[in-house]
């Protein structure tokens, strides 16, 4: 809850069965009440899991229309127009649109939303700073929280404060439902008149942006300075392995499998050795007896568990493939120094 109102999260998946679990425990820890969310063709019982949170907590489940519409747009933005349809979206009072692979942090007060809002001097609108993280050396996939296994960020930010290069990190955004935007997008709503409303939009730090940034289309803040509150933690690669599996279920775009350049490139960038940040380690206080009560579920354990063998023993077999082994080798062959 968040001044007493409920706040919804809106997300679409492909296959992220082994995490979905921590994921959630951590998002209901942070103060999020319910999850809408589409899922996209998936064959690693990411649906199974869904189902099945949806008779234990406040979760709404549906598969992405995309599959009977391939023309139309991609996977992502049909997802995120599709859940606006349903009354648990519009009956949230705060809509925060992210991935699975993205873990927002509370560095103020007990670690909730409500904390962000009272430290933050109230807000309608919160812009989160992405701060990247690699993959840490781990090679293979462990049934453990993604906060506690990679710790190696994807940039040097002591490098970028002390040299005041210029750089930017992705945003997402959590907005107060009331407001009427023209477009409600993954990163950020959009409205021409935004400064114009009384509406107050502030950055992880609780720094009033712009009236041209509000105004405009921005996706992208600089990371310095702007988390000193709160940040999402953006774990995109994950494991090895685990990446294994991102390159041979596609994107979110509509890419079916990302091809081989591509897939080294999103590497080099995410596995560059930046700086060490342990701070998430320990995961949000009740994150651990949240995710207990979840697991005590049978019938959702036994799906969990069934996901993570499917997950190890996919990429074990990615692994023997040849145009996967060329890949592996060209990811090791890639340089990780910043």
């Amino acid at each position: 809850m968040l001044e007493d109102q409920p706040a919804l999260i809106v997300t679409a998946m492909k296959n992220e069965g082994p995490y979905i679990i921590d994921w959630i425990a951590h998002n209901m820890a942070v103060g999020f009440d319910s999850f809408m969310v589409v899922s996209n063709d998936c064959n690693d019982h990411t649906d199974r899991i869904l189902d099945r949170l949806e008779k234990l907590i406040p979760l709404k489940h549906v598969a992405n229309p995309k599959s009977l519409f391939p023309e139309k747009t991609n996977w992502q933005v049909m997802a995120v127009r599709y859940a606006t349809l349903f009354n648990i979206y519009k009956d949230a009072g705060w809509i925060y649109f992210t991935d699975v692979d993205e873990f927002l942090q509370v560095w103020t007060g007990d670690g909730t939303l409500q904390a962000l809002h009272d430290a933050a001097g109230g807000f309608d609108v919160i812009s989160l700073t992405s701060m990247p993280f690699g993959s840490s050396g781990v090679a293979h996939i462990d049934d453990a929280p993604a906060t506690a296994q990679f710790t190696v960020q994807s940039k040097d930010y002591d490098r970028v404060q002390e040299t005041g290069e210029r750089n930017s990190n992705a945003i997402k955004t959590m907005f107060h439902n009331r407001i009427k935007f023209s477009v409600r997008r993954n990163h950020r709503p959009r409205r021409h008149d935004f400064s114009t409303t009384g509406y107050r939009w502030v950055d992880g730090s609780g720094r009033v942006f712009s009236d041209d940034w509000v105004n405009g289309k921005e996706k992208a803040v600089s990371p310095i300075g702007s988390t000193d509150l709160a940040q999402f933690n953006h774990y995109a690669i994950r494991s090895e392995d685990g990446y294994l599996m991102k390159v041979s279920r596609g994107d979110v775009v509509g890419a079916p499998r990302l091809d081989t350049e591509r897939s080294v490139k999103y590497w080099r960038f995410y596995n560059a050795q930046g700086s060490v940040d342990t701070r998430a380690v320990a995961g949000h206080p009740r994150t651990a007896q949240i995710r207990a009560e979840l697991m005590a579920d049978p019938d959702l354990r036994d799906w969990h568990e069934t996901s993570v063998a499917f997950h190890r023993d996919s990429a074990a077999r990615l692994r023997d493939r040849d145009d996967f082994a060329h890949l592996l080798e060209r990811m090791a062959a890639v340089p990780t120094a910043p």
